[in-house]
């Protein structure tokens, strides 16, 4: 695409493209609101943090929860895949802009994912938006007449797009785009990518306000950017970089069964019912790993409780994936990376260290695992800074931190030679 360019027609589709993306990314987070109020007992008058809902709940209530979750995801996807149109990947229609998402498989699937993680999966809802944004601009795109690459630009941003009006992070939303969906690009494409994901964002906030996901610490946080946390982010990288290539690993090959069969139904009911077990003790567990995070970030507990919900999210990451579950990555690696930095941040201090600020750890440290489990580093950075309204200070101990760990998180992921 380095020799786009895009005419009125495909920048009116584009414009319209951003319009749908904020509708669905709004109506989406209302609907993971409804679920999360429904599922452990809360009017929807009170207004309360997912945090403050599960950790209210009787133990029970959250077991049987996630009990109920395990059941609709078992047989909400196998009947789905069985009777629903195949599944498509964004990435995939994006790379070939004639194999279209099915719209309503699609619209499906994303409600399965949203309500599932209402109701407790420990997955994200980053995806839904994505795809439900992208399903409805393959369908403009043939509307508009679009050729091979402006389709192409069209899911890609629309995709991007999605994803910005729930995280309300417009410019996230564009490096998206950039870093990740569309390897070529020009000026005119850049200037596409930001008109989609900031219309989105608009909309978006029209229904739900402009809403900080990680807002309530960031003036305590804005004098945390110390020579400590500069030097620890430099050390720190590396061992983010060697955890962020384990976590990858640990979900490769999953699931452990076909979805359709008769044991991938029953599945998902067993894990989840762990996973209930596990939030009986550790709520935090629960949901996307927003809940976490608050916690990670405001450095609000010791490194005890940081790695004990460390261990327990990676495992409840593992046995949705594994039990065939849907669902995004992007908040519980930032939950996992949070836990992991907070706790490499204690261990600094206690070593007699200049002292640093645990949470102010756990930020950088949650946006590099992010970035290198997603492989979108410069996304993740900026995506620090929007969704907790830091000041640009915080880009050095961002970089530097991701600078150590990217070397070491690509040899890492290093094609292996076989043995002979």
């Amino acid at each position: 695409m380095t020799d786009f360019r895009i005419s009125p027609r495909i920048w009116a589709a584009l414009l319209a493209a951003g319009v749908m993306a904020g509708l669905a990314g709004m109506g989406l987070t209302l609907w993971l609101h409804a679920v999360q109020h429904a599922a452990y007992g809360v009017g929807w008058q009170v207004q309360e943090s997912f945090h403050d809902m599960a950790t209210h709940a009787p133990p029970l209530r959250r077991l049987a929860a996630l009990l109920a979750c395990g059941a609709l995801a078992g047989a909400g996807w196998a009947l789905l895949l069985r009777r629903g149109a195949p599944l498509v990947d964004v990435e995939a229609a994006i790379a070939t802009p004639g194999k279209t998402l099915p719209l309503k498989t699609t619209l499906a699937h994303a409600l399965l994912q949203i309500t599932t993680v209402g109701m407790g999966s420990p997955l994200g809802r980053e995806g839904a938006p994505r795809e439900i944004s992208a399903a409805l601009a393959g369908r403009l795109a043939r509307f508009m007449r679009c050729d091979a690459s402006a389709t192409r630009l069209l899911l890609a941003c629309a995709a991007s797009a999605g994803l910005a009006a729930v995280c309300n992070a417009p410019l996230t939303g564009a490096l998206f785009a950039l870093e990740t969906l569309l390897p070529h690009w020009n000026l005119p494409v850049v200037a596409a990518a930001l008109l989609v994901n900031g219309v989105a964002v608009t909309v978006a906030r029209l229904g739900l306000g402009d809403m900080v996901q990680y807002g309530a610490f960031s003036t305590a946080l804005t004098a945390a950017v110390t020579p400590p946390l500069l030097a620890w982010a430099a050390l720190a990288g590396p061992l983010l970089g060697a955890a962020a290539h384990a976590f990858n690993r640990s979900l490769r090959g999953l699931p452990l069964l076909p979805r359709v069969s008769i044991g991938g139904m029953l599945l998902p009911v067993a894990a989840f019912g762990l996973i209930g077990g596990m939030a009986v003790v550790l709520p935090d567990v629960l949901g996307n790993g927003k809940a976490g995070n608050l916690l990670s970030f405001a450095g609000s507990i010791g490194w005890q409780m940081a790695l004990a919900l460390l261990a327990a999210k990676w495992l409840a990451v593992w046995l949705a994936t594994a039990a065939g579950a849907y669902g995004g990555r992007i908040t519980p690696s930032l939950m996992v990376g949070g836990m992991l930095a907070l706790a490499l941040a204690s261990a600094w201090n206690a070593a007699l260290m200049p002292p640093l600020a645990t949470g102010a750890a756990a930020i950088v440290g949650a946006a590099v695992f992010l970035g290198l489990t997603q492989r979108m580093p410069l996304t993740a950075m900026v995506m620090a800074l929007e969704m907790s309204r830091l000041t640009p200070a915080w880009l050095l101990p961002l970089c530097l931190c991701m600078a150590t760990a990217l070397p070491v998180h690509l040899w890492m992921e290093r094609p292996r030679q076989p043995l002979e």
